[in-house]
């Protein structure tokens, strides 16, 4: 299976297919928005994409990574988007879009995206998926409930040979560690007095040399 091409975006050309990777730094470091962008330009190469949006709603996600809307339309992508009904929009379920009423319903988030796998299995032999952000889920549910459901979830990437992300504040070393051995790999973020940079961990590599986001 070929690998999931990242040049754009990461200092490393290819991520091999059924990787999980961790993108984790500080607040404010610019995680949601580099594992979105990494993602949509997955979108954008014709793969499936697949988003559960703990802080962005659907309507974020369209504006932000329209490559994203457009898989959703083409029956490639997918969204649970766990912000709008709890602001008390009212919303109805669409295939590939479905409305959670928090991130803490750990349960109903695996249901929503459970079917939004099973519906994408067929259509895409490549796609990414992107859980922004887990450190959400964990203001509203314990740590172990959220470990089971990510590991599910990575279980599920490796077996189809897709790319997964998941995107955490380091601000909850106690978390981090918990949470981090799910993954094959990191990507971290940091803010230098230059800017925001990155590097990419493990995957065999090592670590990357940080670089400019």
């Amino acid at each position: 299976m070929a690998g999931y091409d990242v040049a754009d975006h990461l200092p490393v050309d290819e991520i091999a297919a059924g990787t999980n990777l961790l993108v984790a730094g500080p607040p404010l470091t610019g995680k949601r928005e580099l594992a979105l962008e990494v993602l949509d330009g997955g979108c954008e190469r014709g793969e499936g994409g697949i988003v559960v949006g703990t802080r962005d709603s659907t309507k974020s996600i369209r504006k932000r990574a329209p490559n994203v809307w457009t898989a959703v339309k083409q029956n490639r992508g997918g969204i649970v988007d766990c912000v709008t009904r709890q602001r008390g929009e009212s919303t109805r379920d669409q295939d590939l879009v479905k409305y959670v009423g928090s991130p803490g319903d750990i349960t109903d988030i695996g249901i929503r995206l459970g079917g939004i796998f099973q519906a994408l299995e067929s259509n895409c032999e490549q796609a990414r998926m992107n859980v922004s952000t887990i450190s959400t889920m964990l203001m509203y549910a314990d740590t172990r409930r959220v470990y089971r459901f990510l590991h599910v979830f990575a279980g599920h990437v490796e077996r189809l040979d897709w790319l997964g992300f998941g995107v955490l504040d380091t601000s909850s070393r106690e978390a981090f560690d918990v949470l981090a051995p799910l993954y094959d790999g990191l990507i971290q973020t940091r803010a230098t007095d230059d800017g925001t940079e990155l590097r990419v961990v493990g995957l065999g590599q090592g670590r990357t040399a940080w670089v400019p986001y």
